[in-house]
């Protein structure tokens, strides 16, 4: 279909519409939000920080000094946000699942705690790890699990009966034991939980996506 020149035009005013709605609805936040960490705390700077706190910021300071990131608000108690890292680090990378099984894992998690901070930063990880697209959107848009690949299907069966159902049941243990061993089940219940960790930070806080980036949609 050939689109008339007021018809473009008209698009691309709707476009530019949309994309600035979208800019304004972001930057009107509510009024108990801190206007630079999105969020109801301020960001951590170096002076408020013990020593731990200090090795977190080694890894994710900000341009300004502070605390950002997956630690910002886990690392008011800087012991918590510590413990919260090396969570992470023996469960990612001292863990046994190939990337395209850890990435799912991750985006699952964040899908259940709404944690648009990570999803936005391992969504194109996944997609890089060879995660298809269409899988990614059965994620983020809560979809039915028809017609995935077996490994895929349990890990989001595995993470949606964990985290909604609070309840594993036998048959998608049992498979997971039998795709990753029990040593990888338990590595992604781990990884799973590391990032969910995090998106309980954020979503007591109500933390939101930086200005321009997407915010995952309302579970259906």
């Amino acid at each position: 279909m050939t689109l008339s020149p007021y018809s473009r035009r008209c698009a691309v005013i709707l476009v530019a519409a949309s994309a600035a709605f979208i800019t304004y609805a972001q930057s009107k936040l509510p009024a108990d939000l801190d206007p630079q960490s999105r969020a109801r705390l301020p960001y951590l700077n170096k002076s408020e920080m013990d020593a731990k706190g200090q090795k977190a910021l080694e890894i994710f300071v900000g341009k300004d000094g502070t605390l950002r990131g997956p630690l910002a608000f886990a690392s008011y108690n800087s012991g918590v946000g510590q413990a919260l890292l090396d969570l992470h680090n023996a469960a990612v990378t001292g863990g046994t699942l190939d990337p395209h099984t850890r990435e799912l894992a991750i985006l699952v998690a964040c899908r259940a705690t709404n944690y648009n901070l990570e999803w936005n930063g391992h969504e194109p990880s996944g997609i890089k790890a060879g995660i298809d697209a269409k899988v990614i959107d059965v994620v983020r848009n809560n979809r039915p699990l028809t017609g995935l690949d077996e490994k895929d299907a349990t890990v989001i069966r595995f993470g949606r009966q964990l985290f909604g159902d609070k309840n594993v049941d036998s048959a998608t243990f049992a498979k997971a034991v039998e795709l990753w061993g029990k040593r990888g089940t338990m590595d992604m219940v781990a990884v799973m939980n590391t990032y969910a960790v995090s998106g309980y930070f954020a979503i007591a806080v109500n933390e939101r996506s930086p200005e321009g980036k997407p915010e995952l949609p309302a579970m259906k």
